[in-house]
């Protein structure tokens, strides 16, 4: 299976450690925190606790995110490779649309909007958000998990 740092361009798989004089916020993509999804992984590029997410997202082609909104996370996605679908609504109650994702495309989400991203292909995000990295309502799912925190996703 291709790594998320492969699929990035960041680099050829091989571990390389970084250098021991580097300032202590320095790290490479691979010694992130990386949480394995049913639908992919994301790789946590700041740690928890920081005044905002920060995430590199693959979603596997073929696959996608749960049907979902948050109750206050605030998050914008840029779509770096791959293509996909955006099914959205701004409320629970109103009708849903779809939208096709494209390398460059930008997908914003507001508390209280409904939103799924299918994957076409590979399709690698980078996520930007406020910290509340729970903060998932899950409507539908397709592995059936609950809302918020999967704890067995977190371990490692």
């Amino acid at each position: 299976m291709v790594e998320l740092d492969v699929l990035l361009g960041l680099t050829d798989g091989a571990e390389r450690p970084v250098e021991s004089s580097a300032p202590a916020g320095l790290r490479r993509l691979a010694s992130s925190k990386r949480i394995v999804k049913p639908w992919g992984e994301e790789r946590w590029l700041v740690p928890e606790g920081s005044p905002f997410g920060f995430k590199a997202i693959l979603v596997r082609a073929g696959a996608r995110t749960s049907l979902q909104y948050h109750e206050v996370k605030e998050e914008a996605n840029l779509v770096l490779r791959g293509r996909g679908r955006l099914t959205f609504a701004s409320t629970t109650e109103a009708a849903r649309t779809e939208h096709e994702l494209a390398p460059g495309d930008i997908v914003h989400v507001a508390p209280g909007e409904v939103h799924r991203i299918e994957a076409l292909s590979d399709l690698v995000l980078l996520e930007v958000s406020t910290p509340e990295l729970d903060d998932v309502i899950r409507i539908e799912d397709d592995a059936a998990r609950g809302n918020g925190r999967i704890p067995q996703e977190h371990r490692g």
